[in-house]
């Protein structure tokens, strides 16, 4: 699987897990994206995983977030 592929469907699923109201699942998903793209060197998708990650962990927090970026 490309890495395009691979980050994808890391966001994919967690955008998924959130849509179904599974916030801790997702946040792990993500966490685990991140992990992966730090692990490969993949500082783009590491860096789009972590803002989704701290956007995720805001919406844990009880704070509204802005989706329109």
């Amino acid at each position: 699987m490309s890495k395009g592929a691979t980050y994808s469907k890391i966001f994919r699923k967690a955008g998924l897990a959130w849509g179904k109201g599974d916030l801790n699942k997702a946040m792990a998903l993500l966490q685990e994206g991140l992990d992966l793209a730090t692990e490969r060197g993949d500082t783009d998708a590491a860096r789009m995983l972590q803002a989704d990650l701290e956007r995720y962990q805001g919406l844990a927090r009880g704070e509204t977030i802005d989706l329109s970026s």
